[in-house]
């Protein structure tokens, strides 16, 4: 407003503008203070599930029921985030109603104390009541000018804003005594697979030691198996990898020049933890499938005629041990060449390996 329109107001009107600018003013600063904050006890929840409607029909029914105070809920067909209250004695019933849903993948609790936050309040609030009352007193002189009068009422209006609010943010704590307040993140994991969008990058390398043996061995071509090493090299948590090693025959044969004596072996591959049995989490015996695309390079007798040939690994694996810093694993999978050769060099392969954080 112009200052020369509230110069110009008498001193009712002005007592009535000053109210109005506070009531307008007051959702302002509700806002500068997060509602959490507010609360002695804040909880953070953080849920993958593989059958999200039902997950979702069964919180939000909690959140419904229960819930004293819903701050925030918001929902998409991919999942569902709430802000609420509810009496810190209903928590122990919503951890156990998460963890039947799916897996929990954060569960926070924090406790803080408002006392000095309460204290502070009610220090304000008496300053504010003695100067209110200091304020009073000096409007009841009769020697003051009408300017020094005004500027009185205005000062004495500004202090009644201030213990209102103060006032208010006294009765909101209050009121918030015995409440948690929790932040619920629900999604579902086919569309989240980590519960997120990014990938987690690492720099493991490590070795690897495999054993193949050959459904059917052709005699004077083929060992009946063979043994290889390899470097194997982890560069996601997912987990992804490449491996580039050689396979040697267990049995070796010189005279015949068509005899294959090394498969030189790249590929790159890929782990999927299940959706239960620890989703991959657990330091000991992490359960996974697996796949491994690339190819090997055929060397014989001769060394004429060397092929590339591409090859597709299925398989079934065990972590043995998981660290942040080490990774002990094994795995079967069925070796299949994809060429003419397939009949003579397919079977099974096992494999073992070790890595480490580099």
């Amino acid at each position: 407003m112009p200052f020369f329109l509230l110069s110009a107001a008498t001193p009712w009107s002005r007592c009535l503008l000053t109210a109005a600018l506070t009531v307008a003013a007051l959702p302002a600063l509700a806002q500068t203070d997060r509602e959490a904050d507010t609360y002695e006890t804040q909880k953070r929840l953080s849920v993958g599930v593989t059958k999200y409607t039902e997950a979702r029909a069964a919180l939000t029914s909690f959140i419904r029921k229960q819930a004293t105070r819903v701050q925030k809920q918001e929902e998409t067909p991919e999942q569902l985030t709430a802000e609420f209250s509810v009496p810190v004695g209903l928590l122990p019933r919503l951890d156990s109603l998460t963890a039947s849903l799916g897996y929990v993948l954060e569960n926070n609790l924090n406790s803080y104390s408002l006392n000095p936050r309460r204290q502070e309040l009610e220090t304000e609030a008496q300053q504010l009541v003695a100067s209110m009352g200091r304020v009073q007193t000096q409007l009841r002189e009769a020697k003051l000018t009408k300017e020094e009068r005004e500027n009185l009422q205005e000062e004495q209006e500004r202090n009644e804003a201030r213990l209102r609010r103060t006032r208010q943010q006294q009765e909101l704590l209050l009121s918030h005594a015995g409440q948690a307040y929790v932040t619920l993140r629900l999604f579902d994991e086919i569309s989240f697979p980590t519960g997120n969008r990014r990938v987690s990058f690492v720099n493991m390398p490590g070795v690897e030691v495999g054993y193949l043996r050959l459904d059917n061995p052709k005699l004077g071509l083929t060992s009946p198996a063979y043994r290889g090493y390899a470097i194997k090299y982890l560069f996601t948590r997912g987990k992804s990898y490449f491996n580039l090693g050689v396979y040697k025959p267990t049995t070796t044969n010189k005279s015949d020049s068509a005899f294959v004596n090394e498969l030189f072996v790249i590929n790159f591959g890929q782990d999927f933890y299940p959706r239960n049995f620890g989703r991959g989490r657990r330091r000991y015996l992490n359960l996974y499938t697996s796949y491994q695309v690339g190819g090997f390079i055929l060397n014989r007798n001769d060394d004429q005629e060397n092929d590339f040939i591409p090859n597709l690994n299925l398989g079934l694996g065990v972590e043995l041990i998981k660290t942040r810093h080490i990774l002990l694993d094994t795995k079967a999978s069925y070796f299949v060449p994809l060429n003419s050769r397939s009949r003579d060099l397919r079977g099974v392969l096992g494999q073992a390996s070790f890595n480490f954080v580099f």
